[in-house]
């Protein structure tokens, strides 16, 4: 029976039950996401290169013969070394070390002395010596190809996923739609996106150098064929959105309020601020519904902003409703914002999940009676029950992290307008990819940070170096400062840091009394008790999940520890180093980590050593994990343009959109069966939007 692209992943040859839970757990589970994990890179094992001619830092295919082997044992794990020479009569000269930090199933029978091998991977030199570290074992005979590598899916071998890809090209990949239909195609001369997509995948071997580079640089034939066909997708998109009857909402033309906010707030608006709140209240002031994202790295002022919405909807006689992904993050949002609304005259509300249910229908009473003009608040905001007097504008901050805003449905029993949307996001997007991801969606950019803040000292450090690690703690807290430490797991294991292991550690050190605790699974009031304590200074170090992530907003915090970064991603880290430096202070980012590294993971912690550019970070984020959402098939990694550049496909631009103009020109519906594809792609891309039109 024919393996659709639908079908489970598990439906391939070779693709076992752990396997597929593994792919599942990163967003692969059909036979479609295969087709669409596009490789990142590609390993050119055509030509070996001879042991001695081995230079550090690059990619070599080398072969020789082994010499020795010997077991050892690292941490709670058996490990394998392979000393290999170029010939039996070489001896040590020219020698090169394989190593495996954990024992594969069967590399001591393949591996023995006089065994000949050829080996792939990066090129280590250690104490003179070129060493490679689990390396990719190829066949002694016949030439090599070019093999497509893929973004790592930790627990599965890279062979693996390479053949479980190949698998699914072979099988489903002649199943993918084409956009452009065929007539249209005869005439622009274009090969099907099946074609394309066999050719990324699927390099053939004799490609010259030239061919070669444009495959790693993304600009081969192939790439541009998937490039124009989303371009085509981003047209035809905006084009049926774009006029789109989305209802009438509350002008909010009673001059500007940005000098009164600005009157109540401790700092000082950047030009960036400005020019982000002009945007806004300019949208604002239109009976049509704002629908805008706005976008910042950490620390650039985001709520601030925001507070000058609010006021400006409450001075029309308005409400807001502001939406945060997790109860930390909305009381942080209600501590931060209190003395500023005071001023202001704005009555605030907080509505979470874990309010008694007496409190929580006091909160309800409020917002129906129109007794308070701003609530911030969690998924309870959500819920049936909740009526508002005259909601005018909604909030949702951190809208990536909040999985059900996209079918966001404020009630609006009392109004026959439509709320004005904000979005905020702190994870820096680049504009192009900005611009489809939140398709429908106006853009402003907060890309400054408020004036004196220092650059958070960042580095890496091995997990075994505790020394390290404790004496910079020891000198942030000198410093009247506090501490995070951030753990991947709240109870650790032999291959996870837990929180339960660091607080001991910690507190040992400082003192069992001067640490606390904080996780998803901590009571409400306790946690709020917690932070309270943080920030005056009754406890120094607090040691929690990523729970921390986003919004603790600690003004004296100058340190924080990340165990284990190498399992964070990059955005990630990013945002937990945002919770330091806050108040202009010398602070530091300490990203403990196990050997060996991944490339992958190697290659995001050297990057937020590099720069605090959320914005460059975006960029290299992207690169390292690959493709984004694309034609309703999910992949890896943030979504949006992943084969075109708007500043470099200006002429697939141009040809994207006379395709779009033919088909829409005579079928401006796209019902005819010719267009059935782009129809149904459209359906998918609307579904997928993260915010939609409903969502007001």
């Amino acid at each position: 029976m024919p393996i659709a692209l639908e079908d489970a992943v598990e439906t391939l040859p070779g693709v076992g039950p752990v396997t597929g839970r593994l792919l599942r757990e990163r967003g692969y589970g059909t036979v479609g996401d295969l087709v669409w994990l596009l490789p990142r890179r590609y390993d050119d094992q055509r030509t070996p290169t001879p042991i001695p001619s081995l230079v550090d830092g690059q990619y070599a295919v080398t072969e020789g013969v082994v010499r020795a082997a010997r077991t050892f044992y690292g941490r709670s794990k058996r490990g394998f070394e392979v000393r290999v020479v170029a010939s039996e009569s070489e001896g040590s000269a020219g020698e090169l070390k394989l190593v495996w930090f954990s024992l594969l199933p069967g590399l001591l029978s393949k591996l023995k002395a006089g065994a000949r091998v050829r080996v792939a991977g990066r090129v280590r030199v250690l104490r003179g010596v070129p060493t490679i570290a689990h390396p990719e074992m190829l066949g002694s005979e016949g030439a090599g190809r070019i093999e497509p590598r893929y973004s790592e899916i930790p627990g599965i071998r890279v062979k693996s996923l390479r053949r479980a890809v190949c698998s699914a090209v072979g099988e489903a990949a002649a199943q993918v739609p084409d956009l452009v239909p065929e007539a249209l195609r005869r005439v622009a001369r274009l090969c099907t996106v099946a074609e394309a997509l066999r050719q990324v995948h699927q390099p053939g071997p004799d490609l010259r150098d030239d061919e070669l580079d444009a495959l790693l640089g993304g600009r081969s034939p192939a790439h541009r064929r998937l490039a124009l066909e989303e371009l085509l997708l981003w047209e035809l998109a905006l084009r049926t959105q774009t006029g789109s009857d989305v209802g009438r909402a509350i002008a909010f033309d009673s001059g500007s309020v940005v000098e009164t906010v600005s009157a109540a707030l401790p700092f000082e608006l950047t030009r960036a601020q400005h020019r982000a709140a002009k945007e806004i209240l300019d949208d604002l002031a239109l009976t049509r519904p704002m629908r805008r994202l706005l976008q910042g790295d950490v620390g650039c002022g985001k709520t601030a902003v925001a507070m000058i919405a609010c006021m400006q909807v409450a001075r029309g006689g308005a409400q807001t409703a502001f939406l945060a992904p997790t109860e930390l993050l909305a009381e942080q949002h209600a501590a931060t914002i209190e003395d500023a609304a005071r001023q202001l005259g704005l009555r605030v509300a907080l509505l979470t999940g874990s309010l008694s249910a007496g409190r929580q229908q006091a909160v309800r009473d409020r917002l129906c009676t129109g007794a308070a003009d701003l609530v911030i608040g969690t998924h309870a905001l959500l819920s049936p029950g909740v009526r508002f007097a005259n909601l005018g504008l909604v909030i949702v901050d951190e809208q990536h992290r909040f999985g059900v805003a996209q079918r966001l449905r404020l009630s609006r029993r009392t109004t026959d307008t439509q709320p004005h949307l904000l979005v905020m996001t702190a994870t820096p997007i680049p504009r192009s990819l900005a611009l489809v991801l939140y398709a429908g969606l106006s853009l402003s950019t907060i890309d400054e940070k408020p004036p004196g803040r220092l650059p958070v000292t960042t580095r890496m450090v091995q997990r075994g170096d505790r020394s390290t690690v404790l004496r910079h703690v020891q000198n942030a807290l000198r410093a009247c400062g506090r501490a995070y430490v951030i753990c991947p797991a709240v109870t650790g294991s032999s291959e996870l840091i837990g929180v339960e292991g660091s607080v001991e550690e910690i507190g040992s050190y400082l003192g069992a009394d001067r640490v606390g605790v904080l996780h998803s699974s901590v009571p409400a009031d306790e946690r709020r008790e917690l932070m309270r304590a943080f920030a005056v200074g009754e406890i120094d170090a607090l040691v929690g999940t990523t729970v921390l992530e986003v919004g603790v907003d600690v003004p004296a915090a100058n340190i924080i520890v990340i165990e284990q970064a190498e399992r964070f991603g990059l955005a990630q880290l990013h945002q937990l180093r945002g919770r330091v430096g806050r108040a202009g202070q010398r602070s530091a980012c300490l990203l403990t980590y196990d050997e060996p590294l991944t490339e992958d993971a190697r290659g995001r912690l050297e990057a937020l050593c590099e720069t605090e550019d959320g914005f460059v970070l975006a960029e290299k984020d992207l690169e390292l994990r690959g493709p984004g959402q694309l034609f309703g098939y999910r992949q890896s990694g943030t979504g949006g343009l992943r084969f075109a550049a708007l500043t470099r496909d200006t002429g697939l631009l141009e040809q994207a959109r006379a395709l779009a103009d033919a088909m829409l020109a005579k079928d401006p519906e796209l019902l005819r069966p010719a267009h059935a594809n782009a129809r149904k792609a459209l359906e998918r891309w609307s579904a997928q939007t993260p915010v939609s039109r409903e969502a007001g």
